[in-house]
């Protein structure tokens, strides 16, 4: 594996943050409709705009290893088929990412909403915040570390 450099990484991080707000955004913009809103005297965004939270029955750590998990299977099926110099998958890389964020998402829909990537739940907690919604308050935390600390195990046991 090649390292990359930290300039490149905090590139990397703050693109893909700032295009997963501008989507949710026009999601927000498409779909802000008085019909979609139970209350249409305010502005608040349909459906959150996607944004991520906990089941409010799931313990906290459970949520946590979830996508820890889930992060840990979509980088390690990447570096497996995709990055790894030994990989026999060629053309079919990508149809393996897809199935591994299929089962990630089968999976943790129900719990947490299936962030797994933290810029996927950035922007939409972001603009449902600026539409004066309460959003991630309870766990909003575990979709900011729990992918890093998969993506980790994932490059350690690859590595």
């Amino acid at each position: 594996l090649q390292d990359l450099p930290l300039t490149h990484f905090l590139s990397y991080l703050v693109a893909q943050c700032a295009g997963a707000t501008l989507g949710a955004a026009l999601v927000w913009g498409t779909l802000a409709s008085p019909e979609l809103v139970e209350d249409s005297s305010d502005n608040t965004p349909p459906f959150l705009v996607g944004s991520n939270f906990v089941h409010s029955e799931i313990p906290l750590g459970s949520a946590f290893l979830g996508e820890m998990m889930g992060t840990f299977l979509l980088v390690w099926t990447v570096l497996m088929t995709a990055v790894s110099t030994h990989s026999i998958a060629g053309n079919l890389a990508p149809i393996a990412i897809g199935w591994s964020v299929m089962l990630a998402h089968l999976l943790l829909i129900p719990i947490t909403g299936c962030g797994i990537n933290p810029a996927r739940s950035f922007g939409p907690h972001i603009i449902s915040i600026m539409a004066g919604e309460k959003v991630g308050i309870r766990g909003w935390w575990i979709y900011y570390t729990a992918p890093f600390v998969g993506a980790l195990l994932a490059a350690m046991v690859c590595k």
